[in-house]
């Protein structure tokens, strides 16, 4: 009979690790997103709009891929704090 073995801490420093590791995205996205601006603020015209255009969309899915990694986070978490509460509950019934 194979069972389930779950490492509360890992999965704990997992979603630590997603949620900075987001974190970290972001602020280089921020970073690069600043130089690109002090180059673009000196567009004008079709160039400009275009920029601005695809910035937009750059701004979209970046914050979008930013949430999913934020709810990955959470999701491994929760998985380990229902884990972990699961554990404490079988180990009352026997009492422990």
């Amino acid at each position: 009979m194979s069972g389930i073995l779950v490492n509360f801490q890992t999965v704990s420093q997992a979603s630590q690790d997603v949620r900075s590791t987001a974190g970290r995205i972001k602020s280089q996205l921020d970073d690069l997103e600043a130089m690109v601006k002090r180059v673009a603020n000196t567009w004008e015209g079709a160039a400009q709009e275009g920029y601005q255009n695809k910035q937009r969309q750059w701004d979209q899915t970046a914050d979008h891929l930013h949430q999913v990694l934020l709810k990955i986070s959470t999701a491994l978490q929760n998985s380990a704090d229902n884990y972990q509460s699961t554990e404490k509950s079988n180990a009352n019934v026997w009492g422990n």
